[in-house]
């Protein structure tokens, strides 16, 4: 495929992408019959993708190898998941049949081993359920028998079916095709064309690569997020100040002979607390800035992970699933540059953690440090304030029974107004504390700076790339937990196109 795009609609656009599964019988009545089946229906659903579809499959003999070698006649991509490594499944194939296997596995882009348990059948029904989570659509060559053992096609059909996977059923006996929870959206990623029709970024890097448009799409939805979100906290604070004056100008009203301009004035205010949230759309841009700042946190980590072995899996399309066009992206994009960009263990090591780890910790120290200033400083607003109030209050109290020998006489008015002030302050103090939640925050970056000192340690010590992508995916949960969150949250409204 070509990483250049049409520069007079955008320069940085993800097109399109279907993930097209597979699982089928071993055991064949007719292979030109079938093969024949599988070659229509993958046309049909190419002709019908302007952008990007490749492949999901194991290769074991019969449907899974007849599916693999359409996908290369068509000149569809074709990601390989193995229950096994490729010596032990090497086992279950005959000479010509495994010379055919390896061609296809030398021609994919990527071959990965997802079985994990002892018993061979249950690697079998674990690469199978694999299947299914990475795939968009699922085709099924099915005679519509029960599975004779764990792990057959039946197995795989009913597990897509009941999760709402949309399934085309090939009949491996009549040759038969039906559909099943079919999607008439299937095909149209909503959340993938707001991303699309952001504004590019300021600067861009030349679009040459699989890695390099990953890159620049990033930048692209950073620098989106990034104007979004500094408004948002600043524009919150508007009405909480037009509450306070309009609170401060009524109070005013009733001890001055000009009422009627300072009821004028407080009313005025408390319309526009009430109504600037929604003339500034401070609910709208919340939803906004939590839609493009989830996509740029989770494309930063699939970078931060480019190199290594396996493909990124820290967040799938299970947890966000209005992101799976763009998670399904990344990583065929990865698939697509690995050969060209390998890294040792040590080297990615070193950079994970010089670019990552170490930013990171950086960015939550320094963060804690200014959530922490804010706090005390709102604190001691809100306790000089309220002293303050409350002392000429108190003085007035006892002035008015007698118990002090001053009066404030002309003054007091001045006194009851000083003292509504301070109150009013301690009020907007607090909420601002309350809205910009310094205290969480500087909590949360201080918990997060910890394990991230400890984790960097473990990275440090790790000779494995086991042991190393362990640690890293825990580093990348843990860094996006609250961007997924947030992202929960809105997840049943309407969501802005623009």
């Amino acid at each position: 495929m070509s990483f250049r795009f049409n520069r007079s609609t955008s320069s940085v656009r993800l097109p399109s992408i279907l993930a097209i599964g597979f699982s089928g019988h071993r055991k064949l009545m007719d292979e030109d019959k079938c093969r024949t089946a599988i070659l229509r229906v993958l046309d049909e659903w190419k002709a019908e993708n302007s952008g990007v579809v490749y492949g999901v499959s194991s290769v074991a003999a019969g449907g899974d190898l007849l599916f693999a070698e359409s996908c290369i006649e068509l000149n569809l991509p074709i990601r390989i998941l193995l229950p096994s490594p490729p010596e032990t499944f090497r086992e279950d194939f005959d000479d010509p049949t495994w010379e055919r296997a390896e061609r296809v596995m030398a021609s994919a882009l990527s071959v990965e081993v997802m079985g994990v348990s002892q018993d061979p059948t249950e690697r079998y029904y674990e690469c199978g359920i694999e299947t299914v989570h990475q795939s968009q659509l699922l085709i099924a060559l099915w005679d519509g028998e029960e599975s004779r053992g764990m792990g057959g096609t039946a197995d795989i059909f009913n597990f897509a079916k009941e999760q709402g996977c949309p399934i085309v059923w090939i009949h491996s006996v009549t040759g038969s095709v039906d559909s099943l929870n079919e999607n008439p959206n299937l095909m149209r990623d909503a959340e993938l064309e707001f991303l699309n029709d952001l504004p590019d970024a300021a600067t861009q890097v030349p679009l040459t690569t699989p890695r390099s448009l990953a890159q620049a799409w990033f930048d692209k939805v950073d620098q989106n997020a990034s104007k979004v979100a500094p408004q948002f906290r600043r524009l919150a604070a508007i009405p909480i100040f037009c509450t306070a004056a309009a609170a401060l100008l009524s109070g005013k009203a009733s001890s001055t002979e000009e009422s009627v301009i300072w009821l004028w004035s407080g009313t005025a205010f408390g319309a526009m607390a009430a109504v600037l949230p929604y003339v500034m759309r401070l609910s709208r841009r919340q939803v906004t800035w939590t839609r493009i700042r989830a996509a740029a946190e989770i494309c930063r980590s699939c970078l931060a992970l480019w190199q290594t072995p396996a493909l990124y899996d820290a967040v799938g399309p299970e947890v966000v699933p209005e992101l799976a066009g763009m998670l399904t992206w990344l990583n065929y994009l990865k698939m697509s540059g690995r050969t060209s960009e390998p890294a040792t263990l040590e080297e990615f090591k070193r950079q994970y953690r010089e670019d990552r780890v170490q930013h990171q910790i950086a960015y939550f120290s320094s963060h804690a440090s200014r959530s922490a200033t804010a706090v005390r400083t709102y604190r001691y607003v809100v306790w000089a304030s309220l002293v303050l109030a409350g002392s000429l209050n108190a003085w007035m109290l006892l002035s008015a029974h007698g118990i002090v020998s001053w009066t404030p006489g002309r003054w007091k008015p001045v006194f009851a107004l000083a003292a509504t002030t301070g109150f009013q302050i301690a009020t907007v103090a607090g909420a601002l504390l309350a809205v910009n939640d310094f205290q969480r925050r500087r909590d949360r970056y201080r918990e997060l700076h910890r394990m991230l000192m400890q984790w960097d340690k473990q990275l440090e010590l790790s000779r494995t790339w086991s042991t190393v992508l362990r640690i890293t995916s825990v580093i990348e949960k843990a860094l996006l937990a609250e961007l997924i969150e947030w992202r929960s949250l809105i997840r049943n409204r309407k969501l802005p196109q623009k």
